[in-house]
């Protein structure tokens, strides 16, 4: 029977220094199956058995912390047999992924009707609304607003040019948005239509990426007894967290 194992983490694994591979320490035997390689202290697992294997390595990024904004990296390398542990990247590489960060601002939005509207010289209209989802606009955070009837086809271009659309988060959820006609000097008419309305974070790091997940599956490798192979993990953000989950582990196949 093909030699096969998984191995986990018993806790969360910090990684730190940045900007370094540093090893996983692997240190559950999740399951075994067979003789040909087994799990060292400190995460590598070391082979008795020439043959050719293949290694998939999960990775679960802790997302609720927010601090995957920056790259993030997981991969596995192949320590052959006489080979120090000093300097890794002398050790062959046999699969890696990156996962680019995420900064981008979460969204709150609002749609619905206003309108027809005449708007004198130096003259406003406005109208408060409540975006959604609910605690993602607050005071400080920034907003943009459109409406479907400010268009060539149904405006004059000195209107057009004149009208200012202004939107603003005053309250938590809540923003205000005003049609301002500064220079006409005529009233501005802004036909029916539909509001669009956008309220988005303005942190200065974000995270809490969807994609915390990465998932690395090597080629099939020719391994000499007395050769390593082990996980590697690279960030560029003190505090990124690898959580101990049914996500992350490192499996071992031998195929023949």
């Amino acid at each position: 029977m093909s030699s096969r194992a998984r191995y986990l983490l018993h806790a969360d694994f910090t990684g730190s220094p940045p900007y370094a591979d540093v090893v996983v320490p692997w240190d559950w035997v999740w399951f075994q199956q067979g003789s040909d390689f087994s799990l060292q202290p400190g995460g590598k697992v070391s082979f008795r058995t020439h043959g050719l294997y293949e290694f998939v390595v999960s990775a679960d990024w802790q997302l609720m912390t927010l601090l995957d904004y920056d790259l993030r990296q997981v991969g596995l390398r192949l320590q052959r047999q006489g080979q120090p542990d000093e300097p890794i990247d002398y050790h062959e590489r046999i699969g890696f992924h990156n996962t680019p960060g995420s900064d981008a601002p979460r969204m709150a939005r609002w749609q619905g009707k206003w309108g027809p509207l005449d708007i004198p010289p130096r003259g406003t209209a406005g109208i408060q609304v409540t975006v959604a989802p609910a605690g993602t606009a607050r005071l400080g955070d920034m907003a943009l607003a459109g409406h479907t009837a400010i268009k060539l086809q149904a405006m004059p271009l000195a209107g057009l040019r004149a009208l200012v659309v202004h939107a603003k988060v005053v309250a938590q959820d809540t923003v205000s948005v005003s049609l301002h006609n500064p220079s006409a000097t005529d009233a501005i008419h802004v036909g029916k239509g539909t509001l669009k309305v956008i309220a988005m974070t303005a942190q200065l790091t974000h995270g809490r990426s969807g994609d915390a997940w990465q998932l690395v599956h090597s080629a099939s490798v020719e391994i000499a007894a007395g050769d390593r192979v082990y996980a590697v993990m690279r960030h560029h953000v003190p505090g990124t967290v690898l959580q101990t989950s049914d996500s992350t582990w490192l499996q071992v196949d031998r195929l023949a």
